[in-house]
């Protein structure tokens, strides 16, 4: 599904105006789809009031206003910047019903959000950045504090529509009406999480401007899974599937190469070959039997590494990897042919030597969590998780590569500006190796064909959706990575299913 950043709606806007419907008529829909919006979700509350800044977002609110007033709600809006700045706000304003009343900043206006049944956000719309000026703060914080039902327009005024990123104060919506399409903030946090439930209103661009609008961003569904899961040909050998090196595991974190290994083996892969110490090999080869192994002497990859990685369709590096591996480690960044995904003591490899992974001459995936993002990017893991899609994209000009930003509402974006935020996904998943699975998952995916994007989105949104069916039958506090592992072939066989 598209996601609409800012420069793309207001061309889609733009667009729908050469078609003939105006900027006029789109605000009337708005303000009015907001109106019916609110009716149909709650009910009609005995009082309504109406945040309203200078600009169309305004406007939207006067509109909204109106319709309300119509339908015996007593609708008081609150000018929090003053007098309408735009002609489009203007006019809608001068409609406004006598009997909707008009307040500025005060004692008045407070009063009227504290009483109020319903609060209409339209302050700011999706061309809000930065921080939000006192007034508006103060009187966000006030709307936050009731106990009513709130609506936004089309975004939470503090909320940044492209980074997803929301201040302090921020409107906190039970639902959103989002114009037209969803935007990135509707579904990345931290704004996400202000959002509520975000609800597409069509508010006059035609619906065929839409579909054949392009876009780089996108929310992944089950149209990213499908090619990566078509059956296979009859003819169809292990050779033809696929060759996936891991070089994983080490001496008390066997397990996560177990799991790696286990979802990449769901996944489809035809020969996986384990390289991991001789210490670990009895540990791995009794619960992989499926693998074969490439078994080296602690610290040195040698000629046998060397081999592998000539004979590998892609490579996974890092999962449970450890300390001490560090000359392992870069022979693999530097002499593997295949394809690559860089996960957990690989990322910290590179963050902590300086390892240049635009250097790369194959196409690779890094899938760092918050932490592991903090080291490569040198900034902290607030700050990453307060401005996820832009972090992402740091990464992936970073490393030259597709960068799996992992958490809540995971991103992947690429180096040829594409990013996609995926949707499935549940807290229980926050539990060590679920990454692992995660990595095996891509690494399988990159192993038959998939390109970098493709694999990790496609990856990300395999891995949440077993996540969530593994929530329902387990519970989310009771479910395991090794859950995951095992609902990856129901779900796998739902996508078979002519």
């Amino acid at each position: 599904m598209k996601l609409f950043r800012k420069t793309e709606i207001q061309a889609l806007e733009q667009a729908g105006e050469r078609e003939g419907v105006s900027l006029s008529e789109m605000m009337d829909r708005a303000g009015a789809s907001l109106a019916r919006l609110a009716a149909e979700s709650w009910g009609l509350p005995n009082r309504a009031a109406l945040l309203c800044g200078r600009g169309n977002n305004g406007g939207d609110g006067f509109v909204c206003a109106g319709e309300l007033a119509g339908m015996g709600v007593s609708c008081t809006v609150i000018l929090l910047h003053g007098e309408p700045g735009t002609e489009l706000s203007m006019a809608a304003f001068n409609r406004l019903p006598e009997s909707v009343r008009v307040l500025g900043p005060g004692a008045e206006a407070e009063a009227a959000i504290r009483e109020a049944g319903l609060i209409v956000d339209c302050v700011y719309g999706f061309g809000f950045k930065g921080e939000l000026d006192g007034v508006s703060a103060w009187y966000l914080r006030i709307a936050n504090e009731s106990r009513c039902h709130k609506l936004a327009a089309d975004l939470p005024s503090g909320a940044e529509c492209d980074s997803g990123r929301a201040c302090r104060d921020t409107f906190r919506a039970d639902i959103t009406a989002a114009f037209t399409g969803l935007k990135p903030a509707h579904v990345s946090y931290p704004a996400k999480e202000f959002c509520g439930e975000a609800r597409v209103l069509q508010v006059g661009v035609p619906d065929e401007l839409t579909g054949k609008a392009e876009t780089l961003w996108e929310i992944t569904g089950p149209e990213r899974l499908s090619p990566l899961l078509e059956l296979a040909g009859t003819q169809a050998h292990k050779g033809s599937r696929g060759r996936l090196l891991m070089v994983c595991g080490s001496w008390g974190m066997a397990g996560a190469c177990i799991m790696a290994a286990r979802a990449a083996l769901r996944c489809g892969v035809g020969l996986l070959d384990i390289v991991c110490g001789e210490r670990v090999y009895p540990i791995i080869a009794g619960a992989v039997p499926e693998a074969v192994f490439t078994v080296i002497a602690c610290g040195d990859g040698g000629g046998e590494l060397r081999r592998a990685l000539k004979a590998a369709s892609a490579c996974v590096v890092g999962c449970g990897l450890g300390s001490g591996q560090d000359e392992v480690i870069r022979r693999v960044l530097e002499e593997c042919p295949a394809p690559l995904l860089i996960d957990a003591d690989g990322l910290n490899f590179c963050a902590r030597t300086g390892f240049d992974l635009k250097s790369l001459a194959v196409p690779h995936v890094v899938t760092p969590h918050p932490g592991e993002a903090s080291r490569l990017l040198g900034r902290s893991v607030r700050q990453i998780q307060s401005e996820r899609i832009p972090a992402a994209f740091e990464l992936s000009e970073l490393t030259g590569g597709t960068a799996l930003l992992k958490g809540a509402a995971t991103v992947i974006a690429s180096p040829d500006g594409r990013a996609a935020v995926n949707p499935t996904g549940n807290p229980g998943m926050a539990k060590g190796g679920s990454g692992d699975v995660l990595a095996g998952i891509a690494g399988a995916f990159l192993t038959q064909g998939a390109g970098p994007f493709e694999a990790a989105a496609g990856a990300a949104y395999l891995h949440g959706l077993a996540g969530d069916r593994c929530r329902d039958r387990f519970s989310e506090r009771g479910m395991l990575p090794t859950d995951i592992v095992g609902m990856l072939t129901e779900i796998i066989k739902d996508f078979e299913r002519p």
